[in-house]
């Protein structure tokens, strides 16, 4: 009676999302039908924990590292993006963007898997970097004949990149996709 004592509460958490084949479910069923304590184990466990849970220095520790290294590794995205809004602006006749944005995209999204980050981090830099070039006389001369073509040409250069960065999304949506299919 100890080992059905043993695998029923192994078994909770799974019997309580609804996660257990029919036969499975049954045998927790019945075993909590006849078993006073899984059946007070189970009660229990179904008690919303608290909200509030006290960290303690380990545990702290442990949050302050793993959040160092998000944001360094959010940095390197950022870094990432300007770097290709650079290079992509600098080198007009080049059409290699095409694919550092398609890459940007599909990395972007495999780790944030969030489209909405993953078009800004893609497209606030650019714009920026298309704004600083066209709309000013930092690089030694300007650009545009006026601020609505240079608005014009930045929204459209945006709009460019964008689309490739969309593309890119797709591919890592497909890679998902694939790997959840595995």
């Amino acid at each position: 009676m100890k080992t059905n004592c043993a695998v029923t509460q192994d078994l909770l958490p799974l019997y309580e999302e609804e996660l257990l084949h029919p036969d499975t479910q049954r045998f927790v069923e019945e075993h909590l039908q006849s078993c006073q304590e899984c059946r007070h184990i189970a009660e229990q466990s179904q008690i919303p924990l608290p909200a509030e849970v006290k960290l303690h220095g380990a545990s702290k520790n442990m949050l302050r590292n793993i959040t160092v290294k998000l944001t360094t590794i959010q940095i390197f995205f950022v870094a990432i993006a300007f770097v290709l809004a650079m290079s992509t602006t600098i080198m007009n006749d080049n059409s290699g963007f095409i694919l550092t944005y398609a890459i940007l995209g599909a990395i972007t999204y495999l780790f944030y898997r969030s489209v909405l980050v993953t078009v800004l981090l893609a497209g606030v830099p650019n714009f920026l970097w298309n704004c600083l070039i066209y709309m000013t006389n930092w690089f030694g001369k300007f650009y545009a004949d006026s601020f609505s073509e240079a608005l014009q040409i930045a929204l459209t250069t945006l709009i460019i990149h964008l689309l490739v960065t969309v593309i890119g999304i797709l591919i890592g949506f497909c890679i998902l996709k694939i790997r959840e299919g595995k």
